[in-house]
């Protein structure tokens, strides 16, 4: 019986969105149009949905002067994008799926953990045949030191029927459905029991680090040491820095960090 909660979607942030969509669409993925978050995010994306129902949120900070500044106790998704940015490209949100954000952001804070006020957005989405339709999220948040650059939360998307599109899942390299994450941490077994704790997810010992159980799904936390081969530019970053697909096709591959907007992509059966 598998423990903990399956991932909903990673985001990555990048200064040029159309190009790291371009490169994408390279790898053979279909992406949706872009579509634009409220202007106090100051944000849009293009997804990479799976028909194993999870996605890849390739991101751009667009409209800087719009954000709206932090305020405590709440998380400005915009203003830490814009702010990450400034340090590297690349992977910076961790998602799970909810159907009730309340439950969970409850769980959390009777846990200890670090959590935010309760977030809410809609925004327009861009059908197959043009047509516009407007989707709801409600999010939790929560963060740990033990991972920095890196914002966990939970997502209740509340119009799954016109978010997901088969249109928009299928792709030309049979990717699938994202299986697994990579995160780089200072203190590998501190990062695991934070990650445990959100969802009661079994933690395993891996080389270099650590396993922990996301329903169908893992996270992966292992030294930057343990993870320079897979980053292949050097010494990888503290944070989440990689995940794996999985593509039958392609299976036992692996693409770089450098192609893939800051986060390697392992290619798994």
């Amino acid at each position: 019986m598998s423990t903990g909660r399956a991932l909903d979607h990673i985001g990555l942030i990048s200064n040029d969105l159309d190009g790291l969509v371009a490169r994408y669409e390279g790898m053979g993925f279909t992406l949706t149009p872009r579509a634009y978050h409220p202007d106090h995010m100051g944000t849009s994306n293009q997804l990479v949905q799976f028909t194993g129902r999870n996605f890849i949120e390739l991101i751009e900070v667009d409209r800087p002067d719009g954000i709206l500044p932090p305020k405590p106790g709440h998380v400005g998704f915009g203003h830490f994008a814009k702010e990450m940015l400034q340090r590297r490209e690349g992977m910076c949100l961790v998602v799970f799926r909810t159907q009730d954000r309340d439950a969970d952001l409850a769980a959390w804070n009777a846990r200890g953990l670090d959590t935010y006020a309760p977030f809410e957005f809609e925004r327009l989405a861009t059908m197959p045949d043009g047509s516009q339709v407007t989707v709801r999220f409600e999010l939790g948040f929560v963060t740990s030191e033990a991972v920095p650059d890196t914002i966990f939360f939970v997502c209740h998307n509340q119009m799954e029927e016109l978010f997901w599109k088969p249109e928009f899942q299928s792709h030309a390299n049979g990717a699938e459905e994202i299986t697994a994450v990579s995160l780089s941490a200072a203190d590998p077994a501190k990062a695991a029991e934070f990650l445990s704790a959100l969802f009661d997810g079994e933690i395993s010992d891996r080389a270099g680090g650590h396993s922990v159980s996301c329903g169908p799904h893992r996270i992966d936390v292992s030294s930057p040491d343990a993870l320079q081969g897979a980053w292949k530019t050097g010494r990888p970053p503290f944070g989440s820095i990689g995940f794996e697909v999985r593509c039958p096709g392609r299976a036992g591959t692996s693409t770089a960090a450098t192609e893939a907007g800051g986060a390697f992509i392992d290619w798994g059966k």
